[in-house]
């Protein structure tokens, strides 16, 4: 069910601006769940909950038209989020002492994308509930989505 999407109207500062929005689901797949676990540790903003970089973030990279985004977070983390750690083994390619939670790739045209800022919006899918709706509940403010700084700064 993990994907990417670049969805317009998210920003309410800017609406015509492109967003990266990883959305998951509380799945089987213990990948998936650890990244729709992680807006527990989020904190609270205005309409939305923010992951502090001490946890973890997201790193993107574009290569032609195929974006890949990982979700990490720090080892101390993931006892918080109750999943099991020896599960994860992949490494941050920007601190090879943290996790990544989840990897998503999509393909994406460069030019929207070279529009969207650092930050990537992550989404947790209710039950039942397409990606797209997903987005329409963040943009009615019946949901918020987690935001993910980019790797240091």
């Amino acid at each position: 069910m993990a994907g990417i999407l670049l969805c317009t109207g998210l920003d309410p500062d800017d609406p015509d601006a492109e967003t990266v929005v990883v959305v998951v689901a509380e799945a089987p797949d213990h990948h998936e769940r650890a990244a729709a676990r992680l807006a527990t540790c989020g904190y609270e903003g205005d309409g939305c909950f923010y992951l502090v970089q001490t946890d973890g973030w997201a790193e993107r990279r574009l290569d032609g038209d195929l974006l890949t985004v990982d979700i990490v977070a720090h080892p101390a983390l993931l006892r918080g989020l109750e999943v099991d750690r020896a599960k994860f083994t992949a490494r941050s390619s920007y601190a090879p002492h943290v996790l990544r939670l989840l990897r998503v790739e999509a393909r994406v045209d460069p030019a929207a994308y070279a529009r969207a800022p650092e930050e990537t919006l992550l989404l947790t899918v209710p039950a039942g509930a397409s990606a797209e709706e997903a987005v329409a509940l963040v943009r009615s403010g019946e949901e918020w989505p987690l935001v993910l700084a980019p790797p240091g700064g």
